[in-house]
């Protein structure tokens, strides 16, 4: 089956890694010897499935980029816009959306992430990592994490999705997405139960899969135990020098 892909590469390098480099756009912040985001899309271009590549970022920063399968597409205001024109831009029936800071994701991650999605039969899925795994593979590295009834994880940097599900349910996730730091308002979208849960750290995977399945009328799943890698974004000062001392050996 084949699978177009998405990557998002429109921030400025106006935040915390800044002072790293002087390159305007984060995704061409040098990586032992290589632009930050030419490592996804080498990883993508390496799988024989994936189909287009939707490069989603300014012309002015990004043009070296574009290629018969490399598509350069004009940014909008968000990330969020930014998901949007990448999705409207695929033409197949799943979508593989990708952070450009992800150095450290293969050709094989993705290949083995895009059969575990494949074989759930859902319409959205989400890698999630062990903490355990994410230690063992990058000892000290600082990683945001909850707990769950499984376990501790934390979330990748890709996602898989069907691409005819997206429209119906951006209302409900620009909601989700905006009310995430204020918990009266998450409770009034999640439900209280499920809220209270999630900050008890008593909440299943299976149960958070059906609240958010009910919400946006989709079947989502979550891909346990992901490679540590995908969780590995590069947005401070110390995941750049774990990826350049990692990818310059």
């Amino acid at each position: 089956m084949r699978i177009d892909a998405v990557v998002l590469a429109g921030r400025e390098n106006t935040g915390k890694l800044s002072g790293e480099s002087s390159e305007k756009y984060e995704a061409n912040i040098d990586i032992a010897g290589k632009p930050m985001v030419a490592y996804i899309l080498g990883a993508l271009q390496a799988v024989s499935r994936v189909g287009d590549i939707y490069l989603v970022g300014p012309k002015e920063g990004l043009a070296r980029y574009e290629s018969e399968r490399v598509k350069l597409v004009e940014p909008g205001d968000s990330l969020f816009d930014n998901v949007k024109i990448g999705l409207d831009r695929a033409n197949t029936e799943f979508v593989l959306v990708s952070a450009s800071d992800v150095p450290l994701v293969t050709s094989r991650m993705i290949d083995e992430f895009l059969d575990q999605c494949l074989a759930t039969g859902a319409d959205f899925c989400y890698p999630v990592s062990e903490k355990a795994d994410c230690e063992r593979a990058f000892p000290g590295v600082k990683r945001t994490y909850v707990t769950l009834r499984e376990g501790t994880f934390t979330g990748g940097n890709i996602f898989f999705v069907r691409k005819s599900i997206a429209g119906r349910t951006w209302s409900m996730v620009e909601k989700m997405i905006e009310y995430r730091k204020d918990p009266l308002k998450m409770a009034s979208v999640l439900g209280l139960g499920l809220l209270v849960k999630l900050m008890l750290k008593t909440a299943g995977v299976s149960e958070i899969e059906r609240r958010v399945g009910d919400l946006l009328m989709i079947t989502p799943k979550a891909i346990l135990r992901a490679s540590p890698e995908i969780g590995v974004d590069v947005d401070k000062p110390s995941d750049l020098e774990l990826c350049r001392r990692i990818l310059g050996k």
